[in-house]
């Protein structure tokens, strides 16, 4: 069951990391809203925009084909909640971390019995819990920073000067359901050590027995 986890905390480790390092955390349509009614600019524009926690692509087509730019966030930070995405990245980097020491001390506890709480048994719920506390913080405050900020605007200041608009056209990506994934498989470490666990103090709360019985007998002889 130990050994399990660590084939566990490697997937979410997995997991974490392609989410970081794809921009598919947000995904949304664009359409060219000018402000004096006009059909036909809008009847032929369109755009494409999806991003993750540090960059993004933006793809425009006005009827003349489409414009294609990268965009990184740091210089973009006006459509969102600077504070809130920076709290977000910093959960996945430690999440990512705490990941990680569960699998190797989960190594260690399928090879050994570690004598101290921390690289024990003990220290294994530590590091799936945090990690999976950490993980439900970045989703939870991508899901705030959608619903305050990006579910309304994802479009640069110079965009909309030009009367792009994004209001009502986004979604969560597939970026963010990775980590959604992971929190569900870092839930399951956590019950695969309360029940490797559980076997093991049954067995250690038999052993006196069996051996009280042992002596006994031996004494009878």
């Amino acid at each position: 069951m130990i050994f399990l986890t660590f084939l566990g905390s490697c997937l979410c480790i997995c997991l974490l990391a392609v989410s970081l390092s794809t921009k598919h955390w947000i995904k949304s349509k664009a359409k060219r809203i000018p402000e004096k009614p006009d059909s036909d600019i809008t009847r032929k524009s369109d755009g494409k925009i999806y991003f993750g926690l540090f960059y993004g692509q933006k793809e425009l087509n006005v009827g003349y084909g489409w414009r294609q730019e990268n965009k990184l966030l740091q210089k973009e930070p006006d459509f969102m909640m600077y504070s809130v995405w920076q709290a977000t990245k910093y959960c996945m980097y430690f999440a990512l971390l705490f990941s990680a020491a569960a699998a190797v001390f989960a190594v260690v506890n399928t090879a050994i019995t570690p004598v101290g709480d921390i690289t024990g048994i003990p220290g294994l719920y530590i590091w799936n819990i945090i990690s999976m506390l950490l993980q439900i913080s970045a989703v939870s405050l991508w899901v705030w920073q959608y619903y305050r900020k990006l579910r309304y605007n994802v479009m640069s200041a110079d965009d909309k000067k030009l009367s792009w608009s994004s209001d009502g056209m986004s979604y969560f990506g597939h970026s963010l359901w990775l980590v959604v994934a992971s929190i569900i498989i870092q839930a399951i470490n956590v019950i695969f050590i309360y029940t490797g666990t559980t076997e093991l103090r049954h067995k250690k709360s038999a052993a006196p027995v069996i051996e009280e019985k042992s002596n006994g007998a031996i004494m009878l002889y």
